[in-house]
């Protein structure tokens, strides 16, 4: 590490985290970052980026941006660890992952008890969207530290949605916009599946449907993939899928509220995972869609 200021920090330098971090790097900021895995700080590093070699260093910036998997993660990197009681106050805290709102109401109360600012900030586009710097950011929470981080968010997105002051709501946001993209590509699945069994190529299906009843982004790059039956490398595996899923069954319990889709989505989630697919992408709910058989018990 340098003595030199950064202006913002990247916790978790996966895919997603590194190509962030990068953009930061060339829109000119200064930029840090820690990862667990020392290994995958060493191209970051030659690209500009400060490597840490501890996080409790990460709020050497004023601002740090987290990128971690799941609820479990963020808990052990900012909350268990005490990490926060090294930040200074004023300094800000970017949570980029997708959690429970649950969680997000209890990280924006820790943080304030902590005197530090609070975004929740999920995003939607995998790791090429993200490469290219057009994510779409949805933000939430108190208007100060929403706008001061703006521009850091706006140089690595194509789009910031504000959601509103409560953090939540942009955690809320995001899984409802899981349940749709999950469901989109089981619908293309079932109807490739039907296509081909009727005799019908499924890169004619897929360039008709998207070009007529489902344009779009979603329907296209995963049309794509089902066509071409291409699961690997994984842009989001069903176990991650089902995590989102499940939280999204959880959020609308909560307010008294089913999801029949998505209780359906979630057990054809685990039927991908069980048929050997939970390192690939979700996209291999085609491939066990493809196998479906009207003599298959359950699902």
């Amino acid at each position: 590490m340098t003595d030199a200021m950064t202006d913002v920090t990247v916790v978790g330098t996966g895919g997603m985290g590194a190509a962030i971090a990068r953009n930061l790097v060339r829109a000119g900021y200064r930029v840090a970052a820690w990862n667990r895995d020392p290994a995958r700080l060493a191209p970051l590093v030659d690209a500009g980026v400060v490597g840490l070699d501890r996080p409790g260093e990460v709020f050497s910036s004023p601002v740090v941006f987290s990128v971690l998997a799941d609820d479990a993660a963020v808990r052990e990197v900012f909350f268990d660890s005490g990490l926060l009681d090294a930040a200074p106050s004023g300094a800000v805290h970017v949570n980029l992952a997708t959690i429970s709102p649950v969680l997000a109401e209890e990280a924006a109360a820790i943080h304030a008890d902590k005197g530090v600012g609070y975004v929740a900030a999920p995003m939607f586009g995998g790791v090429p969207v993200a490469v290219a710097g057009k994510l779409n950011i949805v933000t939430a929470g108190a208007p100060q530290p929403v706008e001061r981080v703006r521009p850091l968010l706006e140089a690595v997105s194509a789009r910031v949605w504000p959601v509103g002051d409560s953090p939540k709501r942009a955690n809320v946001v995001k899984l409802a916009g899981q349940v749709l993209i999950a469901s989109a590509i089981q619908s293309m699945a079932e109807a490739v599946a039907m296509g081909e069994r009727g005799g019908v190529d499924a890169k004619t299906l897929v360039e008709l449907f998207t070009s007529t009843i489902t344009p779009g982004p979603v329907y296209t790059n995963y049309g794509g993939l089902i066509a071409r039956r291409t699961y690997a490398p994984a842009g989001f595996t069903p176990a991650l899928g089902r995590k989102d899923v499940d939280l999204a069954r959880g959020q609308a319990a909560s307010t008294g509220l089913r999801l029949p889709v998505a209780d359906l989505l979630s057990g054809l989630l685990t039927d991908a995972i069980e048929a050997g697919h939970g390192q690939d992408d979700w996209a291999s709910l085609a491939d066990v869609q493809r196998h479906r058989d009207l003599g298959e018990a359950g699902r």
